[in-house]
């Protein structure tokens, strides 16, 4: 049978059935079309290129005002971002090199749904690398590169280009982190791997330290009793999301009203 054999590591580290999951589960393309619109994330560290994609985005999502573009734009890229590499850390023990210069945005055409935008993305070098040397420490190494390599200077450089709140967009990234360990905590999988899920989000939520993230102090400290055990409480900054064409406040939207 050659089912057995899907499981079995190839040359980039991967097996075929890790990949399979991992593209199923997330926005992430080990491979994709040349005839896909992509670019190196990169690109958008010019305040020129950025601005331009986010005209191009805002006619997507129909929305003229900078920092509402800057917060859908954020969510769906730290939403690829995330979703790829946190289910490596935690479910595989592989890391992929995650830092933005090896990052590739692919868009999506979808000219059937307008103001319907989902980007996926892809790297530039998607081998696995697994695990090595104590787990705490790699994991801290793990956490470094995707927040204070990655993420933050998205974020840095996106707030500095549309005035767009650095509170804002760490919270989206923090909605989707807790989402995605709340759904995985809640699936059928092995003990080891549970109490590994457990175990990384407590260090991401209440031990990680300022560097990891390219910041002065973990930004997601003080948030974190909001998003517990998917009882998600009322934000404390709004995404902007009803800002777009056809958007509405979302469930925890601070602007909604208590009954």
């Amino acid at each position: 049978m050659a089912y057995p054999q899907h499981n079995m590591p190839n040359l980039n580290g991967w097996s075929l059935l890790e990949k399979t999951d991992i593209e199923k589960r997330s926005s992430f393309k080990f491979h994709f079309s040349n005839e896909k619109a992509a670019f190196p994330a990169s690109l958008l560290l010019n305040k020129e290129r950025m601005l331009s994609y986010m005209e191009t985005v805002g006619d997507k999502i129909g929305s003229k005002e900078k920092r509402v573009i800057a917060s859908m734009f954020f969510k769906r890229y730290v939403f690829c971002i995330l979703t790829s590499s946190l289910y490596a850390l935690s479910m595989l023990n592989k890391q992929f090199d995650i830092r933005l210069e090896n990052v590739v945005i692919i868009e999506e055409e979808d000219s059937e749904k307008e103001h319907s935008w989902l980007p996926s993305f892809s790297l530039q070098n998607s081998d696995g690398m697994p695990m090595a040397g104590n787990r705490e420490n790699w994991r801290s190494s793990v956490f470094e590169t995707l927040f204070a390599k990655n993420i933050s200077v998205m974020l840095d450089y996106l707030a500095a280009s549309t005035k767009a709140s650095k509170a804002m967009l760490w919270e989206n990234a923090l909605i989707y982190i807790a989402w995605l360990y709340n759904t995985w905590k809640g699936e059928n999988h092995p003990s080891e791997i549970h109490e590994r899920l457990i175990d990384d989000y407590q260090f991401l939520m209440e031990q990680a330290q300022g560097f990891h993230f390219g910041t002065a102090s973990n930004p997601f400290i003080e948030l974190a009793a909001r998003y517990e055990d998917h009882q998600f409480q009322q934000r404390k900054t709004c995404c902007l999301y009803y800002r777009t064409y056809g958007g509405t406040c979302c469930n925890t939207c601070p602007l909604k009203k208590a009954d």
